[in-house]
């Protein structure tokens, strides 16, 4: 499966046990253009027949896709419906024609680019994401028309908190403002930086591309005036662009152009859909497929033509040969079946989904005439199965000259980077644009070669044949790299001591805010044109029907419970589901139906609903897979459950550092079951009589009322002082009369070698509180080592500090807990409970193995191992 978008998720991605791209390698169909490892041919071999193959893929598709009068025809006749006034038409002709022409007078320009790049990484609903990777560059671009670009990067550095090590080169990431072709819009991947004149539907499809009538609609919006210094007026128009369907390879946005020139002068977008991972992996295959029935004989012309004839025959007996070994391990089975994601593989990794949620574009006029980018911002975020996995990347160009006259040397050719690839337990990340990075997940840092032959090896490894060489005369080297079919040769001229990048002083500090560095607040407004009134059209979807391993739940009431899901894409922004499921335990039936309408940061959900509900889903509860796995491991469960039925609407905002979420409800509660609904099946069954305790009895009543959570992370700094906190607040009224808030803060530093965490938490009620909505303190997310539930009341307070050796993907941890609950009346009168122990956490804490002692009142042992710790 080609890469989709936002290439930094790939660095989370690349943790995960099935890498989505090894999975996507496997399904490739047989005697396409990578063979098996068993490859006779070299690296350059493999990558002039790569080059060859894909020439001969995109005359495969014109050919399929009818002929450039047969899509003019379709898109004119498409157009009668596209365009909400003439206007709009007029607009959008000149934006068209202004992208197709591009400015031709610019001779030359000198800019600095800064960029910053950020994936986050956590345990879904269990707080906020960790910083997993930070990149940093500030480069100096220079460009000429008759000569091309030149990079030198001043800055560039990497930083990976949840890895001992980062190796490898990020300056390849820098994006270059202009060049003959560039793309006015802006996408965080290789495959859209360049004019393509026609739409390509098996790529992302651009609103201003010939063809695109038929995927979108236009119309007119606000207008404004930028009066110039010289007294000059320029008129922008607002043209507000919807996709016709909710589809992922097409936009909704806001865009303004000048209305006399056509230049795009700002602009905020978003995909027009989320991305179903696995639904997009096996459309296209499926797509792959149909289009190789007719791609041999175009391919086996073109490679014949182009390539050397022992080259060609090599290729063609090696591709045979993969032929033969894929039709024997077939034995008999179609295409598509063999081809196709298999089906236990999409079901197990769930959820699988992508979405952007917003990206802004601004430039500026220099000389009066000459628009050039000035800023570009991105959010996104992709949920892997239990994990969340935000990203962030902004971007901000300076001009020092514009049309100037100066000299720039001639380009060297392009060279071959990488003989091969680095060995060891590594994760390497391939990045879009070239850029590659070595993560090391575990152990100490590696201590650098001793004698010159080892570190020229490393050093080669790292960047490549050519810096070993050039470095031995000179102590800077130039790399070139080539963009977007060889059409864009860039030049970067770097410091044989690649070290001093990342201590530039011209960085920013590791403790700037991204809001320090960039102009936030502009982007911002910006992407508030993205409201819930601009979204595609009403156009229903077919509805998709899944069971998987995101629907499955284990937990002392229900035991094993199965889920099946129907969801359907309305458009308008619309989205319904329903979700229903049985325990085996307790054979009760649960179901819900929600109707959501989102524009990506902000989701609203109405529901009607029959569940089980969690007594203190701030810390406890197995409602889904990840926290059901002690249940199923060892017969422990650390929630107590109640049931309900009703309505509720919900609000969900996502925000730069954090979110906001509030709920409307009107609900029905009372007791899931005592003792005698209690499921005893577990792995620790197999070795002893372990049972699981008895489920807490909650009071019948009806309640009318509001809660909110609101989670921000306050300071984020890479492998420094991290503060998040999250506030709740709840108040019903109906059978009982209540109100309760509680606020949780965890601050978390590195120092001598060590790293600290301090958690602190208190709470109270007011009113008659019923039992499932007090405070339940004790257990793996309160006081380890300690009984869930030990202490239960309407107050609350607790305080856990972990103390870990070093950073990296792997450390050692102790820790300390103290915690109380029960009546307010009662607040320092009755000890706290205490535990202490110690663990091994991963990742920065996303995995946690933890043993822990009782001090007080419990005095006995328990191991956990689960999912968010703060170490």
């Amino acid at each position: 499966m080609r890469r989709l978008f936002l290439s930094g998720l790939l660095l989370a991605v690349a943790l995960v046990p099935a890498n989505l791209r090894a999975q996507a390698a496997s399904t490739r169909p047989a005697g396409r253009d990578s063979a098996s490892r068993g490859d006779t041919l070299t690296d350059e071999q493999r990558r002039a027949v790569r080059e060859v193959v894909r020439d001969a893929r995109v005359i495969n598709r014109q050919r399929l896709g009818g002929d450039s009068a047969t899509r003019a025809r379709l898109a004119e006749e498409a157009a009668t419906s596209a365009f909400g006034s003439p206007d709009a038409r007029a607009v959008f002709d000149r934006a068209r024609e202004a992208r197709e022409r591009q400015d031709s007078a610019l001779r030359s320009y000198r800019a600095t680019t800064t960029q910053r790049m950020s994936v986050h990484l956590g345990a879904r609903g269990l707080g906020l994401e960790k910083l997993f990777f930070r990149g940093d560059n500030v480069a100096e671009i220079s460009w000429r028309r008759e000569v091309g670009v030149r990079v030198r990067p001043v800055g560039s550095r990497m930083t990976v908190p949840m890895a001992s090590e980062v190796a490898g080169d990020f300056v390849s990431a820098v994006s270059i403002p202009y060049f003959p072709g560039r793309e006015q819009l802006w996408f965080p991947s290789s495959e859209f930086g360049r004019v393509k004149t026609e739409v390509d539907e098996r790529d992302i499809i651009h609103p201003l591309a010939r063809g695109a009538e038929r995927f979108y609609r236009y119309d007119i919006g606000d207008s404004a005036d930028i009066t110039l210094p010289d007294g000059r007026v320029i008129k922008l128009r607002e043209l507000r662009i919807a996709a016709r369907k909710p589809d992922w390879r097409t936009f909704v946005g806001s865009f303004w152009f000048d209305r006399d020139g056509g230049q795009l002068v700002r602009a905020a977008y978003r995909l027009a859909t989320d991305i179903d991972i696995w639904g997009v992996a096996n459309e296209e295959i499926k797509k792959d497929l149909l289009e190789n029935a007719t791609l041999d004989p175009v391919r086996d012309s073109v490679l014949r033509a182009r390539l050397p004839r022992d080259l060609y025959v090599t290729d063609s007996l090696e591709r045979a040969r993969v032929r033969a070994r894929a039709s024997a391990g077939r034995r008999g089975a179609t295409d598509e079946d063999a081809e196709e994601v298999p089906a236990w593989v999409s079901a197990t990794m769930r959820p699988m989904r992508a979405k952007l949620d917003a990206i802004t574009v601004e430039y500026a006029l220099y000389k009066g005439k000459f628009w050039l980018p000035r800023a570009h911002s991105a959010t996104a975020s992709a949920d892997v199965m239990f994990m969340r996995i935000p990203f962030r990347i902004d971007e901000k160009f300076t001009y020092e000259d514009v049309d100037g006259d100066f000299a720039l040397a001639t380009l060297p050719p392009a060279r071959n980077r990488f003989e091969a690839a680095p060995a060891g337990d590594s994760a390497k990340v391939d990045l879009d644009n070239g850029v590659e990075v070595i993560i090391a997940p575990g152990g100490g840092r590696r201590r650098p070669p001793a004698d010159s032959a080892a570190r020229d090896s490393v050093e080669q490894r790292k960047y490549g044949r050519g810096k070993v060489t050039q470095c031995r005369a000179d102590s800077t080297w130039t790399r070139v790299e080539e963009r977007f079919d060889r059409t864009l040769r860039i030049a970067y001229d770097m410091p044989c001591d690649m070290d001093r990048l990342a201590k530039s002083p011209v960085l920013p500090a590791e403790t700037a805010s991204d809001e320090e560095l960039f102009d936030l607040r502009s982007a911002e407004q910006l992407a508030n044109a993205l409201s819930m009134g601009l979204q595609v059209p009403w156009a229903p979807q077919r509805p998709t029907v899944r069971l998987g391993s995101d629907l499955l739940r284990y937990n002392r009431v229900e035991g094993l419970s199965a889920g099946g899901e129907v969801k359907q894409v309305l458009g308008a922004g619309f989205t319904l589901r329903g979700v229903g499921r049985i325990g085996h335990a307790d054979r009760h039936a649960n179901g819900e139906l929600s109707l959501a309408r989102s524009n990506g940061a902000r989701t609203v959900t109405a529901s009607a609903y029959h569940r089980l509900n969690a007594m203190n889903p701030e810390w406890a509860g197995a409602l889904t897979l990840a926290p059901s796995l002690p249940a199923v491991l060892y017969g422990r469960d650390e929630g107590f459950y109640y049931r309900s039925y009703g309505i509720e609407v919900v609000e969900r905002r996502e925000q730069r550092r954090g979110s906001l979420e509030y709920w409307l409800f009107l609900e029905r509660q009372w007791t899931a079951g005592d003792s005698d609904v209690v499921n005893t099946f577990s792995l620790a069954r197999a070795f002893g009589d372990r049972r699981f305790r008895g489920n807490q009895l909650a009071e019948p009543g009806s309640f009318t009322g509001v809660r909110a959570t609101w989670a921000r992370s306050l300071i984020d700094r890479p492998q420094g002082l991290r503060l998040v906190s999250v506030t709740r607040a709840e108040a019903a009224t109906g059978t009982f009369e209540y109100a309760r808030g509680s606020f949780e803060t965890t601050v978390s530093r590195p120092f001598a070698g060590f790293t600290g965490a301090i958690t602190g938490a208190i709470g109270s009620a007011l009113g008659r509180v019923p039992i499932q909505r007090s405070y339940y303190v004790g257990g793996l997310r309160t006081v380890r080592g300690q009984l869930p539930g030990t202490q239960a009341g309407d107050a609350f307070w607790l305080g856990r500090a972990e103390l870990g050796r070093g950073l990296g993907a792997v450390r050692p941890v102790v820790f300390y807990d103290i915690g109380w609950a029960g009546s307010r009346r009662a607040f320092g009168q009755v000890q706290p409970q205490r535990g202490a122990g110690f663990g091994f956490g991963a990742l920065d804490g996303l995995l946690r193995l933890d043993i822990a002692r009782g001090l007080y009142p419990s005095r006995g042992w328990r191991t956990d191992f689960y999912l968010g710790a703060p170490l």
